[in-house]
């Protein structure tokens, strides 16, 4: 696939096969969870926001396996109790716990897979991308902390323009902080570089 391809891309399975074996389990969670957030209705009970944030926390290495295989059931409860706007939660649940696959399939939306499709861009970027440890200064530090903690990533471009004070000339990480049609979530590569997380 060309980086022209990929940008142009509207099938979030082919874009997912491209990138399979180049990611880890933890991007694959945070894809998952960004999806169905964007898809589960609002009023939504309150066991799905506890069962997206369970598989955050496990994905971040912050909520325990056994956490975890409790949300899961919890969520086999739900459906088996037919409760509304919660059957999308038990592939998801699987899947985030095996870290292999995201059922993207069940949340796609009447519109296309557009959305998915840009989120699976913020989450992984197309090319391994060099990020000097001197970009990581306390400004970029609490802004992508902030941003990563609230799920609010209004602050992008301010980013932008601290890892630029700090040197940062790389076009790809600039153009993705500055990017004002791209969404953002969990999992966000230029939010995980200046954090340290993989």
């Amino acid at each position: 696939m060309t980086e022209a391809e990929w940008l142009a891309c509207k099938d979030p399975r082919e874009m997912i096969d491209y990138h399979r074996m180049k990611t880890a389990a933890r991007r694959l969670r945070l894809l998952a969870a960004a999806c169905v957030r964007r898809a589960v209705p609002a009023g939504a009970p309150p066991l799905v926001g506890e069962v997206l944030d369970a598989v955050e926390r496990y994905a971040d290495g912050a909520a325990t396996r056994g956490e975890f295989l409790a949300a899961r059931k919890a969520v086999r409860k739900a459906i088996k109790d037919k409760l509304p706007a919660v059957r999308v939660l038990a592939n998801l649940a699987d899947d985030a716990m095996e870290g292999v696959t995201v059922t993207i399939e069940n949340v796609r939306r009447r519109s296309g897979w557009a959305a998915e499709c840009g989120l699976i861009r913020c989450i992984f970027p197309f090319r391994s991308v060099s990020f000097s440890p001197s970009w990581r200064t306390s400004t970029a530090i609490a802004l992508a902390g902030q941003m990563y903690e609230s799920r609010e990533f209004g602050a992008m471009p301010i980013l932008a323009d601290a890892l630029q004070d700090a040197g940062c000339d790389s076009a790809d990480v600039l153009d993705h902080c500055r990017d004002a049609g791209a969404p953002h979530v969990r999992g966000c590569w230029v939010v995980d570089l200046v954090l340290g997380k993989e």
